[in-house]
């Protein structure tokens, strides 16, 4: 495994749902709370955009017979759907 392909199908996905993460937990009095529900919207369809362009890669990838690639971009689809999960969910 690279290190080129650990970083950018691992390590930047996880920037999403670390963002929302830390939002979270930051204090209300810091940017209030309508602003806070914005900042987590926009994470959130950001996050699923970024999401869906992956999905198209990792097809692209599976017709194109490269089953290792796709299957990283289908990792990195699971970790940019995680920020809707946590707010649908337990940061909700």
């Amino acid at each position: 495994m690279s290190k080129k392909r650990f970083f950018r199908h691992l390590i930047l996905p996880l920037i999403a749902p670390a963002a929302l993460v830390w939002l979270y937990f930051t204090p209300k009095n810091v940017f209030g709370c309508a602003n806070r529900g914005y900042m987590a919207l926009a994470i959130v369809s950001l996050a699923l955009v970024a999401a869906i362009a992956t999905t198209f890669k990792a097809t692209a990838e599976k017709k194109r017979g490269e089953t290792e690639a796709a299957n990283w971009w289908t990792i990195t689809t699971l970790i940019l759907a995680s920020p809707l999960v946590l707010l649908a969910g337990p940061l909700g």
